[in-house]
């Protein structure tokens, strides 16, 4: 059985907390290491991982337990990048850092193995 799935996502959108905590540490590692590879900076990365869970859990109702959840992370994830893209003043920082993220495929498989 793939994880998540649709019973767990359903959990999450009645507002199951222990279900969301299990979600989240599930993806937690790989969601932190996609946005390291683009960031280079771990801490930001964990600062925009959290920040998507976060977002992810305030609009829970939202979730649609017959779609690829991983899919729907890493697609909120790049979009969090893109916003903090958008506050650097240095457009050659700035295009240097969209490129980065330009040349991930959203096809790239990620792992979602939990190795630290």
């Amino acid at each position: 059985m793939d994880f998540p799935n649709q019973h767990i996502l359903y959990q999450i959108k009645q507002g199951d907390e222990a279900a969301f905590t299990q979600l989240c540490s599930y993806f937690y590692f790989p969601a932190v290491k996609f946005c390291t590879v683009i960031l280079k900076d771990q801490k930001e990365a964990e600062t925009i991982t959290e920040s998507v869970f976060a977002k992810i859990w305030d609009q829970r109702v939202d979730i649609k337990a017959e779609e690829n959840f991983q899919a729907y992370l890493f697609l909120n994830l790049k979009s969090e990048i893109f916003c903090q893209m958008n506050r650097y003043n240095n457009p050659a920082a700035k295009e240097r850092f969209l490129n980065k993220i330009h040349s991930f495929s959203s096809n790239q498989p990620f792992s979602t193995s939990h190795k630290k």
